[in-house]
């Protein structure tokens, strides 16, 4: 018997705590404005993703995102030079849950748009996460 409430995970996902940031996509900026200092420049604003996988990611922002907006998505190298982006994509809002330890959102969303090169990308970060030897230095550092 089928259980309806049953999340069943397409890929593995890795608990982490990394930097990254995120900006709302040009095609839902009408839609959305945050007040001002909310965003740094170019309207990145600054989250940490808690959790990673090959078909998207859940991270931590003091700032509210609503189910369906389309966001551009950056993790930035730690292990690299100011501004080094490992990762750029864009991605769908899926959940929002409020969390318990801080006043801040839990923000569960889906990759989009995937081509050769993001695919690419998300692979070389789960393979620094796993710190695989032929992968740039690792990222196991980041686990949870």
């Amino acid at each position: 018997m089928s259980n309806p409430g049953l999340i069943v995970r397409r890929s593995e996902r890795f608990e982490i705590s990394l930097p990254a940031r995120v900006r709302v996509a040009m095609h839902h900026l009408d839609a959305v404005q945050f007040a001002k200092g909310i965003t740094g420049p170019d309207r990145w604003i600054d989250i940490e993703v808690v959790d990673f996988a090959e078909g998207g990611v859940g991270f931590v922002s003091e700032v509210f995102f609503a189910r369906g907006l389309s966001l551009e998505f950056e993790v930035l190298d730690p292990t690299g030079g100011e501004g080094d982006v490992m990762l750029h994509s864009t991605m769908k809002v899926q959940r929002v849950q409020m969390t318990d330890r801080r006043p801040a959102y839990l923000v569960g969303c889906a990759f989009t748009d995937i081509d050769d090169e993001t695919s690419q990308s998300i692979d070389d970060v789960i393979s620094r996460l796993l710190g695989d030897a032929d992968a740039e230095p690792g990222l196991e550092s980041y686990n949870a």
